[in-house]
């Protein structure tokens, strides 16, 4: 009877354990990320005022099978790849990436880093990191703030490029 007992109440528990698991998953918000993003800074000539945003010539781009790749564009010589990994959304606000190389932040070649993130009007994308340490062990203990602007495709190639 014991015996029965304890099998009736594991059962339970571990369909209340997974049931608890296919919600949380089901819960999660999955994100736009995907796509081709442009860092930017902000831009002011006063320095009480924000400024305007000013697009630079680094992007991301986030498959979406997951891959990252980080690159720069040199004006008037060529493009280099500085990152590239993996990502996954954790939460409704975080994704990890996983980094396999990254030349301008060596320190993170093969390490995880979890990015907050907050995408306004599909657009626009803040993110937050934290840093522990750097290349050579020094304690860094700084949060890093980007901002990303997603590029999208025009309806017709403009006039006043020049390539």
């Amino acid at each position: 009877m014991k015996r029965m007992y304890f099998f009736t109440v594991l059962t339970a528990m571990l369909l209340a354990v997974t049931g608890v698991q296919a919600q949380s998953k089901e819960g999660l918000k999955k994100a736009n990320l995907s796509g081709i993003w442009q860092l930017c800074h902000y831009v002011s000539e006063n320095p009480d005022v924000p400024g305007t945003l000013k697009p630079s010539n680094t992007f991301k781009v986030l498959s979406e099978d997951g891959r990252i790749v980080n690159f720069t564009v040199i004006p008037g010589s060529d493009a280099i790849i500085t990152g590239f990994g993996t990502y996954l959304q954790l939460t409704d606000n975080t994704y990890k990436e996983v980094i396999t190389k990254n030349i301008h932040l060596p320190m993170l070649d093969h390490k995880e880093l979890v990015l907050e993130f907050d995408i306004v009007d599909d657009n626009v994308m803040y993110l937050k990191f934290y840093i522990e340490k750097d290349l050579n062990g020094n304690e860094l203990n700084t949060w890093f703030y980007e901002t990303w602007k997603r590029i999208s495709m025009p309806d017709k190639f403009p006039e006043d490029i020049v390539r």
